[in-house]
């Protein structure tokens, strides 16, 4: 655990000196510490802040571990870097990996039971009424788009409503991959027009899973978009791993904050994994 918190405390620092990002100087604790805390309470705490605070005093990581309000108002401060640190961290993995395909996906995040959507605060819209059909039942938050490499590294990421369709993420995703490489997805994303259209403007094979009726079903193919989109199951249940029961946020842009600090997590364990 300890490891794990210096080498993100050494890559967030770095990153954010890269992007130019400089502290208060009568800020008693910089930026990188701030995210560093967040991360740590994502990778070994189920994202639970106050854990993670008394844990850093604990172990002395800090010279200064600020009170938890304190933390809360810095780290809201700083999601404006997320998105950001996310794409850079993906720039040195592509130093560190070079990817050979692509895999798209969509995972339901639920804020709560079913039973209490009325009356939801988090998400309070039906908008964020959403459907699973594998498990033929209804949620009530998310949908996290994730795009992962054979590396199991997650280069884009996007929060829908639950119930936007899981070809949004096309839209939404800028999806910038090199030129030729495989992009292996499930049924929900096969469209052909979008296929053509990333055929013709970004060069990239689209391996969506298919019907048996599709006119472009090829029974060969389907078996590699079948191994080919194993990946980002992997990566879904790393992620479910590190999430909590229920993630514990008050507003929606909090909830989103944590969802963004465990996929960062997930990344700079990948990273320093790597480098060590």
């Amino acid at each position: 655990m300890l490891r794990q918190a210096i080498a993100a405390f050494c890559i967030i620092d770095d990153a954010l000196k890269a992007m130019g990002h400089r502290d208060d100087p009568q800020a008693k604790v910089p930026t990188s510490a701030i995210l560093t805390l967040a991360i740590l309470a994502a990778l070994e705490l189920g994202g639970k802040h106050n854990k993670a605070l008394a844990l850093a005093k604990e172990l002395h990581l800090f010279s200064y571990v600020p009170s938890p309000s304190r933390f809360n108002r810095r780290l809201r401060r700083a999601k404006p870097y997320l998105l950001p640190l996310l794409h850079l961290l993906s720039q040195v993995w592509k130093k560190l990996h070079t990817a050979q395909s692509y895999a798209l996906d969509t995972f339901p995040i639920p804020v709560c039971e079913n039973i209490r959507a009325p009356r939801s605060r988090l998400a309070p819209a039906k908008v964020y009424r959403g459907y699973i059909p594998s498990k033929r039942t209804f949620f009530h938050g998310y949908k996290l788009h994730l795009l992962v490499d054979d590396g199991r590294f997650i280069c884009e990421v996007n929060l829908t409503p639950g119930s936007f369709h899981d070809l949004t993420s096309l839209l939404l995703l800028p999806l910038e991959m090199d030129e030729g490489k495989e992009l292996y997805m499930d049924r929900g994303y096969e469209s052909y027009l979008y296929e053509d259209l990333l055929k013709e403007a970004q060069g990239l094979v689209p391996m969506p899973i298919r019907k048996v009726r599709s006119r472009r079903y090829v029974p060969h193919m389907q078996y590699l978009a079948i191994l080919g989109r194993r990946v980002v199951e992997t990566v879904g249940s790393m992620l479910h791993h590190l999430f909590p029961r229920r993630i514990h946020a008050v507003t929606a842009e909090g909830f989103v904050l944590k969802v963004l600090t465990f996929v960062l997590a997930h990344n700079i364990r990948l990273i320093a994994d790597k480098i060590a």
